[in-house]
């Protein structure tokens, strides 16, 4: 009688583990385009019900956003070196996030994730 308690809890745990690697496999793709300019919004469209792809699409949308104002709001000579610094940080952080989501981990951004946390979708 005990080992069947046990048991099922054990089977629990192993088919929330199961259903948690289904979800991050069915995000990869997502989860990849997000850190693509443009593309962020496929994971925050299409896949609003994974939240594996739905955390790197939120990242990946402040990064857009971040790159978008580096190129908005360019300055002349110091402002260029310090948004191309911006940009090469954001092209850094998009890299790492599909190597991340290529091996089905969850990575938080520094500040930036944080940032992704908040947004309600």
């Amino acid at each position: 009688m005990t080992e069947q308690i046990f048991g099922t809890g054990e089977t629990n745990s192993e088919t929330e583990e199961e259903q948690r690697k289904k979800m991050i496999e069915e995000g990869k793709g997502a989860a990849i385009l997000g850190y693509i300019p443009f593309m962020c919004f496929i994971p925050l469209i299409r896949m609003r019900d994974n939240p594996f792809a739905l955390k790197h699409g939120k990242q990946g949308l402040i990064l857009f956003i971040i790159e978008i104002a580096a190129v908005i709001f360019l300055l002349p000579k110091i402002g260029d070196l310090i948004w191309t610094m911006v940009i090469v940080l954001c092209l850094g952080c998009a890299v790492a996030g599909i190597f991340f989501a290529l091996q089905g981990q969850e990575w938080k951004i520094p500040f930036i994730g944080d940032l992704g946390d908040k947004i309600k979708i």
